[in-house]
């Protein structure tokens, strides 16, 4: 007699907290920002146009935290900081940046399709960024500054009006050009969590979790936890167990969770994938219902590969 097979798709959106630890404004790099734009609300929109299709997305809490401070306008990393900066007021020290840092992206998809993105490129590649540096005018550091933040939208948002617009326009963008994407950005981030929450209620997505700021809990509880499974694992000499953190981090992930999707979490992905049975009564206490792991953990739990 044959079975069913069943197959769930998990889908794991993560970002570590980038937020300077001195100023909470401060961001020290632009990924939750771009990847916002690119990869967490394209993914359930395509998957809203097959209602028969069930997925489940964990949305990780320093993600979302940072997500809302985006929104909110209130996170500027130093990528966002020059991209808002009028070209002729561009020192040379973040003329190098830009050269050096505007072109973090792959350039086979993000690069290629846009020709003057693509023009620059090469430049940089082919004559370096010394002669960048010395040859450039003002209009080329602001296409760059537009298409670095341009090309990191998702195609699923290029028939919007304002974007067609300006993947038409292709050059000689302004600083008018730029807040303007940049306020694109932040429709598209607002979007993300209010998706997830509609398509959950709707029946059609599960949204799981992770403890609060991503630690490996096994670790947080103790670090020789590692030589658990490998023996010969190097560990900090200082010894660290700060086991009453995990339920912290659990609790925290769950309210924060219960504020944002308006009910409690069912699911729980360890950071990491991370498991040992010394956590998995503060996950049964908090009230998750299930946690994923991968094989290689399985595989080093049993000593079978």
């Amino acid at each position: 007699m044959s079975h069913p097979l069943y197959v769930a798709f998990v889908w794991h959106q993560h970002q570590p907290l980038y937020k300077s630890p001195k100023n909470p404004t401060e961001y020290r790099l632009p990924w939750v920002r771009l990847h916002g734009t690119k990869d967490y609300l394209d993914l359930v929109l395509m998957l809203e146009r097959y209602p028969k299709l069930h997925q489940t997305v964990n949305l990780v809490p320093s993600l979302i935290l940072q997500l809302e401070d985006y929104i909110a306008g209130t996170a500027m990393d130093p990528y966002l900081a020059a991209s808002l900066t009028p070209t002729e007021q561009l020192q040379q020290p973040q003329k190098q940046f830009i050269i050096e840092h505007f072109f973090d992206a792959n350039h086979h998809t993000l690069i290629d399709p846009h020709p003057r993105y693509a023009q620059l490129y090469s430049q940089r590649q082919e004559k370096g960024q010394a002669w960048c540096l010395e040859n450039w005018q003002l209009p080329d550091y602001g296409d760059l500054l537009a298409w670095h933040n341009l090309a990191w939208i998702d195609p699923l948002f290029w028939d919007d009006p304002e974007i067609a617009q300006w993947l038409e326009q292709g050059r000689n963008f302004t600083l008018s050009d730029r807040q303007r994407i940049y306020s694109k950005q932040r429709e598209i981030l607002a979007r993300i969590v209010p998706q997830h929450q509609r398509m959950q209620e709707a029946g059609q997505l599960e949204v799981t979790t992770t403890p609060y700021t991503h630690p490996i809990l096994p670790l947080l509880a103790d670090t020789n936890a590692g030589r658990v499974a490998i023996p010969n694992m190097d560990l900090p000499q200082l010894r660290f167990q700060w086991a009453e953190d995990v339920p912290r981090h659990l609790r925290k992930a769950w309210d924060m969770y219960q504020d944002r999707f308006g009910q409690a979490p069912r699911g729980l992905w360890p950071s990491e994938q991370s498991v040992s049975p010394a956590i998995l009564p503060d996950i049964i206490n908090q009230g998750f219902k299930w946690i994923c792991s991968d094989e290689a953990v399985l595989g080093w739990t049993i000593k079978h590969f």
